[in-house]
């Protein structure tokens, strides 16, 4: 493990493993409790940061490469196709329809409630 800085990480382009650009990351959602990183807040489409939609990506579905871009293993239809999350009501866990397919496919961890 490398630790790297949340700035270095939001200032990355965010690229599809294709190398197609998905979007930027603009936040990180901590678990105050547990010291970690519940998710990743990427912002999609819009103009300049307006209008786009928020989504909710598991970090662990986030891949730093040596050219400081960060490869997010998820197909673009399915973040088409995300609802989004609302910045003023953040959902507690990040959205399961957005794991990448390799990781889908292993068992879910309960999650606490």
């Amino acid at each position: 493990m490398r630790p790297i800085a949340a700035n270095v990480l939001s200032a990355a382009e965010v690229r599809s493993p294709a190398g197609e650009n998905v979007g930027k990351l603009v936040d990180f959602m901590l678990d105050t409790e547990q010291g970690s990183v519940v998710y990743a807040v990427l912002a999609v489409g819009g103009v300049l940061g307006v209008g786009a939609k928020m989504l909710a990506i598991p970090p662990e579905d986030l891949r730093l490469d040596l050219g400081r871009r960060v490869e997010l293993a998820v197909d673009t239809a399915k973040l088409a196709a995300a609802p989004g999350i609302d910045r003023a009501n953040p959902p507690e866990a990040a959205d399961a329809t957005l794991r990448s397919s390799a990781r889908s496919a292993r068992p879910q961890t309960p999650t606490r409630g």
